[in-house]
């Protein structure tokens, strides 16, 4: 699934997630803004989940998104801090992000 960011029609504000309302101008009108892709820039791992036993590693990733906002993301494949990666929401519509 693609991963879209909501932009605001008066000033052209990006949010993600949705919101009723613009924080910026107040506006309530919306268009959807796919958001494929962004920027790795801090990297953290999760090696110890309460109730998760033996379940691996989670690597996560905030990403500037190319559309504006950032995101925390899964990462499906080793990535370094500066790298683009794809975006996309899996079955469970988590972020999920791969190296392009």
């Amino acid at each position: 699934m693609s991963l879209t960011v909501s932009s605001c029609i008066r000033c052209g504000t990006t949010v993600f997630p949705a919101r009723y309302l613009c924080p910026v101008c107040g506006g309530a009108e919306w268009s959807e803004i796919e958001a494929a892709r962004g920027t790795v820039t801090a990297l953290t791992v999760v090696r110890h989940r309460v109730g998760a036993h033996n379940s691996g590693d989670v690597h996560l990733a905030s990403v500037a998104m190319q559309a504006g906002p950032t995101v925390i993301a899964c990462l499906k494949s080793v990535a370094e801090k500066g790298d683009t990666v794809c975006l996309a929401l899996d079955e469970q519509h988590r972020i999920v992000a791969s190296r392009s």
